[in-house]
């Protein structure tokens, strides 16, 4: 424990803590941008001066990490989340004392009782489609999202300088393809090292397709003791075996399969019922269950993933690319070399993908993100109607261009898919969203990322040397949405009742009549409404774990439960 000026600072491993100067400590994994790939176990005296002297910003630009970091600012303290969200940032106040915290349980626990459902909030979130807030579902409880700073005094509280993505997105990328892709390879490759080599032996979910594919050649490049695993559904659509196998065979990693059963879903069982927000969906329970079963089979200390590739990479498939490079170079050779690329993409004509581009030329700056009234109830989506929804990532400039504005809203929306329930058993580490990682992409323009009429066409380039070329030129993405589909099939009548019988359609959340008619006995459902109902069904039994959520006093309640971040280390920040 440390403390000064009215500010406490406990974590269960002092090594955790990086003394960054008077006053200024960094909580978690820290790297050099340039330099070894491993985390740095403390900082030099020449570095602690420079942190000592320019703060947040020297952080962001010459380290990266999972990491919250606190200074002192006049009277008050400064905190800093990381831009990845690999160390969760959660916060709370009882008593007048401002609590932060990597678990929920833990501040849970200071609070000595559990926090009640915000059900508002809870219609806000679902209606918002994945939009991270600052609110959770619980009461009292809050969160710093990833980038987000704030200075803290005894009587207020503001915004501080933080991370922006629109820092690294100015128009640019006249570089060569090659020159791009080599720099790309070399940022990836190092921030995948990174963070492997805190593990002994890594375990990765591989599906077959690009990105979780470039996470397996960065693992068998830096020899690390990783090991592989695929799932796969009795749906041709979900069964990528073959492509898994393809990779593991090019880059020598061992690979495991396991299925998709549906004997392993259970309505009742909540994903992310430790969370102050419903996370996930029903279908990925046999997902989970599998990689436990793994990881406790191969010995694997740590879960890593492709998750966020395609945000990172650019995956488009609208008109954008060509209504950026139109905007940034005018009507010339170069728009037209992307309007090819994007009617060899997506199939799509000339005339109508120049005629989104135009629709999407004359919009305001930035990206206006949609939500989802699907099943929720009429009342509470016409009070939600001028709802306005705010990230500071969205806070487009003057002069955005459309294509960066939607790739940094898809930055936005894998900050929600950060914690899985495996996360309770070993770390999960998703490297494809590490801070260079992101600047690196953001500074390429959105129709390099079509280039040749490939989506993540950079990606592809960076590591064609890598893998094997039917991976690289791998078009269609495998699916488990077939499964999700005989979940509803199997379990339509359970699902129903559990849905108008719950908690959602008591208060009000739900369309009861909506969701009756969507399950009537043999109606066939769309795969958006077998997402939907899924996705539904977990805050359902969200909602039911916290009715059951114990006192702190309760030897199986938050007090005893293993809080941990992403490196293992349970993490509490309060401010008095």
């Amino acid at each position: 424990m440390r403390s000064a000026n009215g500010f406490a600072l406990l974590t269960s491993d002092a090594g955790s803590v990086l003394d960054a100067g008077p006053d200024m400590f960094v909580i978690g994994t820290v790297f050099h941008r340039r330099g070894p790939a491993r985390a740095i176990p403390r900082f030099s005296d020449a570095e602690r001066a420079t942190l000592s002297q320019q703060g947040f910003a020297a952080l962001l630009g010459s380290w990266w990490g999972g990491y919250v970091a606190m200074r002192k600012r006049g009277a008050g303290w400064a905190i800093l989340r990381d831009p990845s969200g690999a160390l969760p940032c959660y916060r709370a106040e009882a008593e007048g004392v401002r609590m932060f915290a990597s678990d929920l349980a833990l501040l849970e626990a200071a609070g000595d009782k559990a926090a009640p459902v915000a059900w508002e909030a809870l219609a806000r979130i679902l209606y918002s489609a994945g939009l991270p807030t600052a609110e959770t579902a619980l009461g009292g409880i809050a969160e710093l999202r990833a980038g987000e700073a704030v200075t803290l005094d005894r009587e207020s509280e503001r915004s501080a300088a933080g991370w922006s993505p629109w820092d690294f997105a100015e128009p640019g990328g006249e570089e060569e393809l090659g020159a791009l892709a080599e720099r790309l390879q070399r940022v990836v490759e190092h921030c995948v090292s990174a963070w492997a080599s805190l593990y002994r032996r890594p375990l990765l979910s591989l599906s077959g397709g690009l990105d979780s594919s470039i996470v397996a050649a960065c693992l068998a490049q830096a020899q690390y003791d990783a090991s592989c695993l695929t799932l796969f559904t009795d749906d041709a659509a979900g069964d990528e075996r073959g492509f898994a196998k393809l990779v593991c065979d090019a880059v020598g990693l061992p690979l495991s399969e396991a299925r998709y059963d549906l004997e392993a879903v259970d309505l009742a069982r909540a994903l992310g019922a430790h969370l102050p927000r419903p996370a996930g969906r029903v279908e990925a329970q046999p997902y989970e269950i599998a990689h436990r079963a793994a990881a406790e089979r191969l010995g694997a200390d740590a879960f890593f993933t492709g998750n966020g590739g395609d945000n990172v990479f650019g995956y488009s498939q609208s008109a954008a690319a060509l209504a950026d490079r139109a905007l940034h170079e005018g009507p010339g050779a170069g728009a037209f070399a992307t309007l090819r690329d994007i009617c060899r993409q997506t199939g799509a004509g000339p005339l109508r993908v120049t005629r989104a581009a135009v629709r999407l030329a004359r919009q305001p700056a930035g990206y206006r993100w949609r939500p989802n009234p699907a099943f929720l109830h009429p009342d509470l989506v016409a009070s939600l109607s001028a709802m306005a929804f705010h990230h500071p990532w969205l806070e487009a400039p003057p002069w955005a261009l459309p294509g960066k504005a939607a790739h940094i809203a898809a930055l936005v929306r894998a900050q929600l898919t950060l914690e899985a329930d495996r996360s309770r058993a070993a770390p999960v580490v998703h490297p494809l969203l590490a801070q260079p990682i992101l600047e690196a992409c953001l500074a390429i323009p959105s129709w390099r990322w079509r280039e040749g009429g490939r989506d993540r066409a950079m990606a592809r380039a960076a590591f064609a040397d890598r893998l094997p070329a039917a991976i690289v030129e791998r078009k269609v993405k495998g699916t488990p949405d077939p499964f999700c589909g005989e979940i509803v099939h199997v379990k339509r009548a359970e699902l129903r009742a559990r849905l108008l019988d719950g908690q959602l359609a008591a208060h009000r959340i739900l369309d009861p009549g909506a969701i009756k008619e969507a399950l009537l006995p043999g109606r066939p459902t769309t795969g958006e409404e077998n997402v939907r109902l899924l996705e539904l069904a977990n805050v359902e039994a969200w909602l039911g774990a916290r009715s059951s959520h114990p006192r702190r006093d309760d030897p199986a309640g938050p007090g005893t439960t293993d809080c941990t971040d992403k490196t293992g280390e349970e993490q509490c920040v309060s401010r008095t």
